[in-house]
């Protein structure tokens, strides 16, 4: 019954990773193993993987956590913004589950204040703010690339996770996490990162070639 489920659990991820190429040009990195590659894993081979996994997705969220503070601060949401700047300092390389859930928690919740602040922000930042949401923007740009070139390592922990001992699983599950949440996130970002280029655009702000390069 474990091993049905973490099967279903990797077909939906790989469905929205599918999704996501379609839709916004993303991961288009990613490649596909052999069933073999996956089938002869063992339990101490993704443990490693994991671990690199982990690492990989933490920098990431790391660089989006330290864009969305700039970001927050120059939009004038100063505890979204120290939030944001608490949790990237927390972050480390050996994050369980539960410190990626958070993050990603953090993430989600201070994105959603940087949309409702663009709305109607533009015309009250002076120079320095423009400048600083600039910056922030480049790192935004940073974290999306981050993401995508983690495609070769997500793809090849999630066949091989498929294919894992239930007796490994409880080892694994901050990369079985990953495999869940990575997909939606990056879209979310995606999106995120285009809201803000527009409206960069829209209120005199450079746009970083960090940026548009991720896009």
């Amino acid at each position: 019954m474990k091993m049905r489920k973490t099967l279903i659990v990797s077909a939906l991820a790989a469905l929205t990773l599918t999704s996501i190429q379609t839709q916004a040009g993303m991961f288009d990195a990613v490649t596909s193993l052999t069933g073999a590659a996956g089938s002869n894993a063992s339990g101490g081979d993704l443990v490693g993987q994991q671990q690199q996994l982990v690492e990989s997705y933490t920098g990431a969220n790391k660089q989006v956590l330290m864009a969305q503070s700039l970001m927050a601060s120059a939009l004038g949401a100063k505890d979204a913004a120290a939030l944001a700047k608490a949790e990237a300092d927390a972050l480390t390389s050996g994050a369980t589950k539960d410190n990626l859930s958070k993050a990603d928690s953090v993430q989600s919740d201070v994105s959603k204040i940087i949309s409702e602040r663009q709305k109607n922000a533009g015309s009250a930042m002076d120079a320095e703010s423009k400048k600083t949401y600039a910056d922030g923007l480049a790192s935004l740009g940073k974290g999306m690339l981050k993401y995508t070139k983690m495609a070769n390592q997500f793809s090849g922990f999630k066949n091989a996770l498929a294919a894992a001992s239930p007796l490994d699983l409880p080892k694994l599950s901050s990369g079985a996490y990953i495999v869940t949440s990575l997909p939606s996130n990056s879209k979310n970002l995606y999106e995120a990162l285009k809201q803000a280029v527009s409206f960069a655009k829209s209120n005199d702000i450079p746009v970083p070639k960090d940026a548009t390069s991720a896009l």
